[in-house]
């Protein structure tokens, strides 16, 4: 006779649930392809993500947590996802969301530390980027999405990273807009803030890609002790920005370090 605690363990797991724990078995998948750590991946690393493969990971996973877990079936799957592709933009949706922005709450308290300090506004500007380089490299699905976005088919990838693009404005949209405010500086006219966020980007990109082959050139140092990509997000800033002669032309917000008290 079943115990109450066993058929607990064996309860139908809802729709949600199911869902979520195939995407955590997919991410894993990816991962370890990406990472070199399992099979050969495709051209694409999701072309071969099957929802077969996904289950039979899965169904390890939850078995090796508890052996009495009810193990889950292709009917319940295909339930979720009718198709393969549409299995496959959830994982490039979750694949992307992932990547957006790494370490976010590290990079945030460089900047508040830079601040606060009231270091050079160049100096707050190498750290935060920096910081934001480094987590991104240690983050393995940044690889993945950079992947997925040159490979996949280019409307699939504009309808996954909408979510993800959105978190990515806004969170490294603040921290750049209060390091301009704080080096007395304003957009040129022109230009908005996502220019800077989308120029930095694609800065950071091109640099961890050669960091894969070349480990120590995103991070070399020039006599003044600036790294190559300090030294090019400084440029960036410069070029989009002018600065603000007359203090009366600056609006009335809060100073950048108030703004995230």
């Amino acid at each position: 006779m079943s115990t109450d605690s066993e058929r607990a363990v064996r309860r139908r797991r809802t729709r949600g649930e199911t869902r979520e724990l195939l995407l955590s078995a997919a991410m894993r998948l990816v991962t370890e392809r990406i990472a070199g750590d399992g099979e050969a991946p495709a051209v694409n690393p999701l072309a071969d993500v099957l929802l077969t493969d996904v289950l039979h990971e899965a169904n390890q996973e939850l078995k090796a947590e508890d052996p009495a877990a009810r193990k889950m079936t292709t009917g319940a799957a295909y339930n979720i996802w009718p198709a393969q592709t549409d299995f496959q933009m959830d994982v490039m949706a979750r694949v992307l969301d992932a990547a957006a922005i790494p370490g976010i709450e590290r990079v945030r308290a460089t900047t508040l530390d830079g601040l606060a300090r009231q270091l050079p506004w160049q100096e707050v500007l190498a750290a935060t980027i920096e910081a934001d380089f480094r987590e991104s490299y240690e983050e393995p699905t940044m690889f993945l999405m950079i992947g997925v976005a040159a490979l996949a088919a280019p409307g699939d990838v504009a309808a996954g990273e909408q979510r993800a693009n959105e978190r990515y404005l806004n969170e490294t949209g603040e921290l750049l807009a209060a390091i301009i405010r704080y080096a007395g500086r304003h957009l040129s006219p022109g230009r908005s803030i996502d220019d800077i966020v989308w120029a930095v980007e694609a800065l950071e990109t091109g640099l961890l890609l050669r960091r894969r082959v070349a480990p120590d050139i995103p991070l070399r140092e020039d006599a003044a002790g600036a790294s190559i990509l300090a030294s090019a997000a400084v440029g960036i800033v410069e070029a989009f920005t002018e600065p603000v002669e007359d203090s009366s032309a600056a609006d009335d917000s809060p100073a950048p370090a108030a703004r995230y008290a």
